[in-house]
């Protein structure tokens, strides 16, 4: 969840950077390559996810994701493929923004790690056509939801019943407090 999270944010903080003539921004397909594209297009791509877990039960991923500028075909103007740079321009400021709207995301930082003009020069089909231009970035993520959840006593609750108790899972609770309690839990341990 917190890889879409997370591209959701910055597909949102693209599309917020172009306040008119916002270019498409959707996940990374080939598929846009069988049907014409008539406006440039933006697609995001995972590249690399490194996965590490902490006795905490922090969720950490290193990652490594391309953000690829595709421009209509059909003209031979050079000109208009240095439109392409201006386009990036405004994307970098965008996904490396350091505003972070979702709470349970934390991402520490994100970088450029490089940058080219995207060209297949060993099998030709229509996608080497287009014009497309390639960025490179790396950041850190750390998944907070379960830190606040692991903390909790639950006394072989589920998450469902703790929720009937009135228990909002969502928000981080620190402990058990009684005033929330709309049942009976048992906090004796026999031994």
């Amino acid at each position: 969840m917190i890889l879409k999270d997370f591209y959701t944010e910055k597909k949102n903080a693209i599309e917020t950077e172009f306040s008119t003539n916002a270019p498409a921004v959707h996940l990374y397909s080939d598929a846009i390559f069988k049907t014409a594209l008539t406006v440039p297009t933006v697609m995001f791509k995972y590249d690399a996810v490194s996965w590490e877990t902490s006795s905490e039960k922090n969720y950490k991923a290193d990652v490594s994701f391309c953000v690829y500028i595709v421009l209509p075909v059909g003209t031979l103007s050079s000109t208009s493929y240095e439109d392409v740079f201006e386009i990036a321009h405004r994307i970098d400021k965008a996904v490396l923004s350091p505003a972070n709207s979702n709470f349970f995301i934390d991402t520490n930082s994100t970088f450029k790690a490089k940058e080219k003009q995207y060209t297949n020069e060993e099998v030709y089909w229509a996608k080497n056509d287009y014009f497309i231009w390639e960025i490179t970035y790396k950041t850190t993520l750390i998944e907070n939801i379960l830190k606040k959840k692991y903390i909790l006593f639950n006394n072989g609750l589920s998450n469902e019943a703790l929720e009937e108790l009135g228990y909002n899972l969502t928000t981080g609770i620190i402990g058990i407090n009684p005033n929330q309690l709309k049942g009976v839990i048992d906090l004796e341990t026999n031994i």
